[in-house]
């Protein structure tokens, strides 16, 4: 009688482990399922955004092929999908990256599954083996055979605790296996999504090179066209109006966001705190590090004459001749304020170096940041595109609201 007791007990509690296993196997993948199409859809719909900015450049681009030759105008339009083109590869870069570390990461929880499941199996094998040998009689021989009623209920709590941690191993080699199964489905999801993305990044890659060669196409007929320049000169004019307007914007969300406390004592420790940053700007004054590596200034700042229109102009900054795909990087610490797209600027960025000091840089191609970031002085941030002058770097420094002499913060060579 008691030996089918134990019998059906052991039935029921399998039944009991395997339906619990079931239910995990069940529950897991989906929880986990769930999660993973929330973050995914989130990045779909950026970058659904972006191709839709993109599309929406080519269709403007190939009208203007329809209707007219080479122009300014289509320069800034290749311009601007190049960039939108850039940011799209970008992004898909960042989550190849971000996908090859969470395969890592479930390969490598995988591999402790693995192992803490087959330490399991074979520790309840051992029982198993010695179950088997010994059978339930030797449980009751042992409580049997106690020498005194203590010893009895220490022998009896022993074996009740070993049963229990029986019960403990076999619920985790079924968790153990649920975990496993659920892994191995993400891995699986993983791994399709990396061979999308890098397929994805494939073909906006060779896109890229395309408009590369017809942006250097559309520049080299510029080039020969004389009115062109005085064009350019115009619509230089007008950006570095929109440019100021967008330094003056960013000074004032800086002001908004510093609000003194009325209290006492508050107007000296302004004054002290304008005498450090004062202290800390002169320190850097003559002292910043070039932003590219070699160049040769061709452009000064102050007023300059145009050596193919002979006419006198205002320049901001210093326009650098560099060589092609020059690196360029943040001359001091600093946040990304802003970057984007002006017409005869191209595609720039604006860096907040703290203290009412911010610097610009122009004529990019290749752009390795994101607004919001925060770089470090001698950080590469970009690389250097054609423009109607060549391959020209534009550099400006600002204190506040006020344009600055880039050389006068430079180092000397």
């Amino acid at each position: 009688m008691r030996k089918r007791c134990l019998k059906l007990l052991s039935r029921l509690m399998q039944r009991k482990l395997f339906l619990t296993s079931l239910a995990l196997v069940s529950l897991l993948p989906g929880l986990a399922l769930s999660q993973t199409k929330q973050k995914l859809s989130v990045k779909k719909e950026q970058l659904n955004r972006l191709r839709g900015s993109i599309r929406l450049y080519e269709k403007k681009i190939a009208e203007s092929n329809r209707k007219e030759s080479v122009s300014l105008g289509l320069v800034d339009r290749l311009e601007r999908q190049n960039l939108q083109t850039r940011q799209m590869i970008k992004r898909i870069s960042d989550r190849v990256d971000a996908n090859s570390r969470e395969i890592s990461g479930i390969e490598g929880k995988i591999n402790a599954a693995s192992s803490r499941l087959d330490f399991l199996k074979s520790q309840y094998a051992r029982f198993a083996r010695s179950f088997y040998e010994n059978g339930r009689e030797h449980d009751l021989e042992l409580i049997l055979t106690a020498q005194s009623l203590n010893e009895m209920i220490v022998r009896y709590e022993y074996l009740k605790k070993f049963s229990d941690q029986i019960r403990t191993d076999l619920i985790s080699i079924d968790q153990q296996e649920a975990q496993l199964v659920s892994l191995r489905l993400k891995l699986q999801r993983q791994l399709g999504e990396q061979r999308e993305y890098l397929h994805r990044k494939s073909g906006e890659e060779n896109k890229l090179s395309s408009q590369i060669r017809e942006h250097r196409y559309a520049i080299s007929v510029l080039r020969r066209n004389k009115k062109v320049y005085a064009d350019q000169l115009k619509r230089s004019r007008v950006a570095a109006v929109e440019l100021e307007k967008l330094i003056e914007s960013l000074v004032a969300e800086e002001a908004n966001k510093k609000t003194p406390l009325p209290e006492a004592g508050a107007t000296a420790r302004n004054e002290n705190a304008r005498a450090e940053i004062s202290g800390s700007l002169s320190e850097l004054k003559g002292h910043l590090p070039w932003p590219v590596t070699s160049g040769r200034v061709v452009e000064r700042f102050g007023e300059q004459e145009n050596p193919i229109l002979r006419t006198v102009t205002m320049s901001y900054g210093i326009d650098i001749a560099v060589p092609d795909n020059a690196q360029v990087k943040s001359v001091a610490d600093g946040v990304v304020s802003r970057i984007f797209w002006l017409p005869s600027y191209g595609n720039l960025i604006i860096i907040d170096n703290y203290h009412g000091l911010r610097t610009v840089y122009s004529h990019l191609s290749d752009i390795f940041v994101k607004e919001g970031e925060t770089v470090k002085e001698g950080q590469m941030i970009g690389t250097v595109g054609q423009s109607l002058q060549g391959s020209i770097l534009h550099f400006e420094v600002w204190l506040n609201k006020d344009k600055q002499d880039p050389e006068a913060w430079l180092s000397r060579k």
